[in-house]
């Protein structure tokens, strides 16, 4: 009986041998799991086009041919004239709300002006009278001394005035009070105006008169980016101008006036001014009608090109990431033009040349 029992027991105690051999391989046979790579994007340089328009919203006017400045800075106060008003030459179109302190100056300087040129010519008669009526020389003598004193009083008087002795002192008085109006230099349309109550300089402009016969078309330019817009156009420049009631129509113009310093124009006018090649008929081109007018500021074909996020900028220096011999490296590259898809490379890399994105 007892042989019969250590028997069993030794073949448990082999089959658990074999088992724990089993085990230990599979587990040397399992693979670690690998970290994962990163991906990185790539780019290819490719050729292509690069066009950059510019749609500026503008409105059909008369032709600007004169603007009207005040000769003096101040508050405007009443305007007799309205935009879209037929106006006269010498016509009064705004005064300042100056004027009146002007106007009671003036009356006071005219005054006291008068009273000396009176006392002038009052001890100038009574010389002539003195002579005329054989005076002593004494009294003669002090005669002329009272008209040189009056001389000297009425001077005095233009001196503290600010009048030019030497000018005609009334003229010169209307001239002063002149400077607080402005008049219509021309007979026209007026195309823009001021608003009481503006504060105004002898630079700025407070009316601007047109050719009711002939048009041009105002757009304006987005403060936020004028000088971005402003700086690639020129006097001149070719442009395309479609009416916004009629989309299927495409008038060509160009460019007559920028603001300064980028053109001819005044600085503080931030629009765009444009006459067209030819004038469309009356049935769909007259004042106040809106239009798109479209510019393109540059047009090249053929370049070399990337999108954005495959440069990088550090330091002001612009360059790209390329696999080399002995891993990624640098290039510093030249870029041209740009627009939101687009960046012109003009050296440094060639067509199909990969990248390596941001």
């Amino acid at each position: 009986m007892k042989k019969n029992y250590l028997v069993p027991i030794s073949c448990l105690f082999l089959i658990l041998c074999i088992v724990l051999a089993g085990c230990s391989t599979a587990q040397s046979a399992v693979t670690p799991t690998p970290y994962p790579t990163p991906v990185r994007t790539t780019y290819t340089v490719q050729r292509g086009d690069i066009v950059i328009n510019v749609e500026l919203f503008g409105r059909v006017t008369p032709r600007a041919l004169n603007v009207v400045y005040f000769q003096m800075g101040g508050h405007v106060g009443d305007v007799y004239a309205q935009v879209n008003d037929v106006v006269n030459k010498g016509q009064l179109l705004a005064d300042l709300v100056e004027l009146k302190d002007l106007q009671a100056q003036a009356t006071a300087t005219r005054d006291a002006i008068r009273r000396a040129q009176i006392n002038l010519q009052i001890a100038q008669l009574t010389l002539d009278k003195f002579k005329a009526d054989g005076h002593s020389d004494y009294d003669i003598q002090v005669q002329e001394l009272q008209v040189e004193l009056a001389q000297i009083d009425l001077e005095e008087v233009l001196v503290k005035y600010g009048i030019d002795p030497a000018s005609n002192a009334l003229d010169e008085l209307d001239a002063q009070v002149a400077q607080a109006k402005v008049f219509a230099p021309a007979d026209g349309v007026i195309i823009s105006g001021v608003n009481p109550g503006r504060a105004v300089s002898n630079t700025t402009v407070v009316f601007t008169i047109g050719d009711g016969s002939q048009f041009e078309i105002v757009a304006d330019v987005d403060p936020a980016k004028s000088d971005e817009q402003l700086k690639d156009m020129f006097e001149g420049m070719p442009v395309v101008v479609t009416p916004n009631s009629r989309p299927d129509l495409k008038w060509a113009g160009k460019i007559s006036l920028l603001p300064s310093p980028y053109g001819t124009g005044e600085t503080s006018d931030k629009t765009v001014h444009v006459v067209l090649d030819q004038a469309p008929s009356s049935e769909n081109y007259k004042s106040g009608d809106t239009v798109t007018v479209l510019v393109q500021l540059a047009n090249k074909t053929g370049i070399l090109w990337l999108p954005p996020a495959a440069l990088r900028e550090v330091g002001g220096r612009t360059f790209v990431i390329v696999n080399g011999d002995n891993g990624p490296k640098r290039v510093d590259v030249e870029i041209g033009l740009k627009t939101q898809d687009r960046i012109e490379i003009v050296s440094d890399l060639d067509e199909g040349q990969v990248v390596i994105g941001q």
